[in-house]
């Protein structure tokens, strides 16, 4: 078994097919399959189920990819080091994040004050939220994510850096009932068509959550990944959301605001933080990036919430 076994059974695993697996580790198709066999008869398990039509990891593939993303990022990390110690930081940072424009997270310009500084690190930016970020960070797919999840709903390993708290509020049609009340139970919204987020996401979490405490069930009847994308259809008359204020505030033009509601729950509340792997990862471009991230971003202090949450919103 070689390193380069291990990349090409992360590429199978990350394309789920043969062809694009191959064209991205440069080698031929014959060749990669001729590696993937070699791999399986030397550690006497299949990896992979393979058929005309589709590829899928094994459980034992599943171990042998989760077990050699880890050793990949290790050996990433070393070289880095060793490159960093007579010269610039070198290496990739993989940062997650749940939106770039996320509220009073200025998180663009972060990225390029970072690469300014830095211009010998090669930065990949994914739009993993939620659970998958956290799986990506245990797994050494992500060095550091930004998202939408409060410590406690973050699985153990995982550091958490609360950056901002905002509210979550509900959004209605110009021709809904519950238009200009200002306040709403989620209660009230159990028999509309409620436009969900998708699942597994941060948003999704905190909605699951406030529902929950309101004892209401929802009748979802779509699940997007945009929280912009949920506001515009529920103005539009096609359903009723809940997203986060600044999202409601943006998309619902101001002579609409009281389309926009605020929710008798407190606890309804958006978080963002800054999230990594617990020890923090030992790279020069991810340590180099959580130090100016924690100085940059606002955070420790954290924002303050209005008085009356909804704000204009609400009036």
């Amino acid at each position: 078994m070689d390193l380069r076994q291990m990349e090409y059974a992360v590429a199978i695993a990350d394309e789920l097919n043969f062809t694009r697996a191959a064209a991205r580790c440069r080698i031929g198709q014959s060749g990669l399959s001729h590696q993937v066999t070699q791999l399986e008869r030397e550690l006497g398990a299949r990896l992979f189920e393979r058929t005309s039509r589709s590829v899928r990891l094994t459980p034992a593939g599943q171990t042998f990819v989760a077990c050699a993303r880890r050793v990949l990022t290790a050996v990433q990390e070393m070289q880095a080091e060793i490159a960093s110690l007579d010269g610039p930081v070198r290496g990739r940072l993989r940062v997650g994040s749940v939106t770039l424009t996320a509220g009073n997270i200025d998180q663009l310009g972060l990225l390029r004050e970072y690469q300014e500084a830095y211009p010998a690190v090669e930065v990949t930016v994914s739009d993993a939220d939620g659970v998958e970020s956290a799986a990506q960070l245990l797994t050494g797919e992500l060095e550091i994510a930004v998202i939408a999840l409060h410590e406690h709903q973050l699985p153990a390993g995982i550091a958490h850096h609360l950056l901002s708290l905002v509210p979550l509020v509900a959004v209605v049609g110009r021709q809904h009932r519950l238009r200009g009340t200002g306040v709403t139970h989620l209660g009230d919204l159990a028999d509309e068509r409620f436009l969900d987020c998708g699942p597994d996401t941060g948003l999704r979490a905190q909605v699951d959550a406030a529902f929950e405490r309101a004892r209401a069930r929802r009748r979802g009847v779509c699940a997007l990944r945009s929280a912009g994308d949920l506001a515009s259809l529920a103005f539009e008359g096609i359903g009723v959301t809940v997203v986060p204020r600044p999202v409601a505030d943006a998309i619902v033009p101001a002579d609409h605001a009281d389309c926009v509601l605020r929710l008798d729950d407190p606890q309804a509340l958006q978080p963002l933080a800054l999230a990594h792997r617990d020890p923090a990862p030992t790279s020069p471009a991810a340590q180099a990036f959580l130090r100016l991230a924690l100085a940059r971003l606002p955070g420790q202090g954290l924002p303050a919430l209005d008085a009356d949450p909804g704000g204009a919103a609400a009036e």
